[in-house]
């Protein structure tokens, strides 16, 4: 294989194993500091949208296989395939805003907090990743649950066209009127998707008049009838109000209230993005539940712009982490069998959230890839920093998700773990839709030119 070929075609850096930086440029292509021990044959950093039109045309001219880095926010490492051709997107970050049509155009890797502070500026919002060094592409292109999701709804639903690089080398226009079914399964096939996605058009919103959060501090022997509380209140709620329950290290000012359990605690939290201050302050009185008597601490109506719960949902880049989650109609019981092991995690960091459906009936998912739900996502998150502790922290984390598994209804395959157990991509679709998926798959890669994140092992 000449590599001189390559380089004479792609503008960006082209690295082999054979070169000295290799296994330091390998490393980080994955955010995770538990980096998988899969190793691509080439690493294509594209420096624009033709470079990734040529990588794909040069693998397929080499019988090699193809994966794709968005931006390296999946935690178990999906770019990093064994013996492939890793085109990274890391360096198309453009974005470009039309705040009359309420649109933007941006390519993958641009991340959610630089998103946001360019749509802040022109008064303009979108439901961005709640962890704000996540990138759009893998976010996108996974359903994207992310911020006031209840109301503004999953983020993919808001992409109107693609631009595509398929596995013929060819760059298309994915939208409502041209190759309508690729518009589809970018709308949420995820790891699943059969292509390169360059470029997205989203609709955008205007931005709220008020965003206001409100957090109630309990035992943590308490997470199943807060769950229970919640289950019942959530569909009586505004979309616009976004409640999750954490359990998780409680602020040092309650700490010893907390001794009995390691310092941890269950935390309601609402977030209402509303239309001026007196409406979020008055959609968050709406948390007060039965249990109020139980509080130890309460932090009511704080203003928290887009910025700001970036800034508290920040995740140290520094640690080891592993995730995995449930959509479930369950969630009181699959806290309390969340927080019976909680008790018992190697590493104080980690955390279990649970965010609920707000609303009346939920709506009808639109026509796309992404469709599955249930009246609230769980989402258990393993951090540690130390190699030392992975074994410890690994049995844990299976065993908290294996508690909780019988109450699921499927999977968010943007943070689940489809390597180790690839049934989890199939339970994260409906069922027609999976087998939709399967079939375009063929249709569009036949010769199984990319890789499926889901048969990596």
């Amino acid at each position: 294989m000449d590599l001189r070929e390559l380089q004479s075609r792609v503008t960006g850096a082209i690295t082999t194993s054979d070169d000295s930086h290799y296994d330091r440029l390998r490393r980080s292509m994955v955010w995770n500091q538990l980096v998988p021990q899969r190793d691509p044959r080439i690493i294509v950093q594209a420096a624009n949208e033709n470079a990734v039109v040529e990588a794909v045309r040069f693998a397929r001219d080499h019988a090699m296989k193809v994966a794709v880095r968005g931006g390296g926010h999946s935690w178990v490492g999906f770019s990093l395939c064994e013996d492939s051709l890793l085109i990274d997107l890391g360096r198309l970050k453009n974005v470009s805003l039309d705040r009359e049509a309420r649109t933007a155009v941006i390519q993958p890797a641009v991340t959610s907090r630089d998103f946001n502070r360019r749509l802040t500026a022109e008064r303009l919002a979108f439901p961005v990743g709640h962890c704000p060094s996540v990138p759009m592409s893998g976010f996108l292109l996974a359903g994207g649950i992310g911020w006031n999701f209840n109301d503004w709804g999953p983020s993919c639903f808001s992409i109107e066209a693609a631009r595509v690089v398929t596995a013929d080398g060819n760059l298309v226009v994915a939208s409502e009127r041209d190759n309508a079914e690729l518009l589809w399964a970018v709308r949420g096939a995820g790891p699943a998707f059969f292509g390169v996605v360059t470029e997205y058009t989203l609709r955008l919103f205007p931005a709220p008049g008020a965003i206001a959060t409100s957090n109630y501090y309990y035992p943590l022997r308490l997470a199943a009838e807060l769950g229970g509380w919640a289950a019942r209140v959530a569909r009586q709620l505004p979309s616009h109000l976004e409640l999750t329950i954490f359990l998780s290290e409680a602020p040092a000012s309650i700490a010893d209230s907390c001794g009995a359990n390691r310092g941890l605690a269950c935390i309601v939290s609402g977030t209402a993005f509303a239309e001026s201050a007196d409406e979020a302050a008055s959609t968050l009185r709406l948390l007060e539940c039965p249990l109020a008597g139980d509080c130890l601490m309460k932090e009511a109506n704080l203003p928290t712009p887009i910025e700001t719960l970036h800034d508290l949902n920040a995740t140290p880049p520094e640690h080891r982490h592993r995730v995995d989650t449930l959509w479930t109609n369950s969630p009181a019981e699959a806290l309390e069998a969340a927080s019976r092991l909680f008790i018992e995690a190697p590493s104080v960091k980690s955390t279990e959230l649970c965010a609920f459906i707000t609303g009346g009936m939920p709506s009808p998912l639109l026509d796309c890839a992404f469709s599955m739900g249930g009246d609230a996502l769980v989402i258990c998150s393993a951090m540690w920093q130390q190699p030392a502790d992975d074994i410890a922290n690994a049995r844990w984390h299976r065993a908290t998700i294996s508690a909780q598994d019988e109450y699921a209804r499927g999977h968010y395959i943007a943070e689940s773990d489809i390597v180790t157990d690839p049934s989890r991509a199939e339970r994260s679709f409906a069922k027609s839709t999976w087998q939709r998926l399967q079939a375009l798959r063929k249709k569009y890669d036949p010769d199984g030119l990319f890789h499926c994140a889901f048969n990596l092992r």
